[in-house]
């Protein structure tokens, strides 16, 4: 087995929204990797709060607040795009990764991991599926957990980008 001449990771997830702790598995993922693609898929059993289209700038405003001069990163460092009705592995051929990215939280999410690394393992060992674990501070941060928080009426700030938050105004708003 010989290493890619140059190395694009694959990161996929619903993103809805983006957290602080999926910018953390971003981060780590653009310092291992020469690319890295965000990609937002459907996940049937989860209702978006955000649409595919507010999520995909959603992500671009949330990587530009936390590192201002990423602006020159996105096209050959960040790409962002979305994948529906197909697999994970069969977006990951189409786009030329040659790895796929997944982050780590607690042990619950190491059980799904474990599962879905030996499915695409299985479909496609060419392209090796490697895990980083957030940092402490992320563990607990989730989508799901912002969106129930801010349901609550809750602060969100430590789980999310003001552009995430200014979203969830502006959507309480429109209710």
């Amino acid at each position: 087995m010989q290493k890619a001449e140059r190395t694009k990771a694959l990161y996929a997830g619903s993103f809805d929204p983006v957290t602080r702790g999926h910018l953390d598995i971003i981060r780590k993922a653009m310092a291992t990797f020469d690319t890295v693609h965000i990609a937002i898929g459907t996940n049937v059993r989860k209702q978006r709060a955000f649409s595919i289209e507010e999520s995909l700038d959603l992500i671009k405003q949330s990587v530009l607040e936390l590192w201002p001069d990423a602006d020159n990163l996105f096209g050959e460092v960040l790409e962002v795009g979305e994948y529906t009705n197909q697999s994970l592995i069969k977006y990951a051929r189409k786009i030329g990764a040659t790895h796929i990215v997944r982050g780590l939280r607690e042990a619950t999410n190491f059980n799904e991991e474990f599962n879905l690394h030996g499915l695409a393992e299985r479909i496609d060992s060419t392209i090796p599926m490697v895990h980083f674990i957030c940092d402490a501070q992320f563990l607990h941060v989730s989508s799901s957990t912002a969106k129930e928080l801010d349901a609550m009426g809750e602060e969100i700030g430590w789980l999310v980008m003001p552009s995430v938050e200014t979203a969830f105004r502006a959507r309480r708003r429109s209710t």
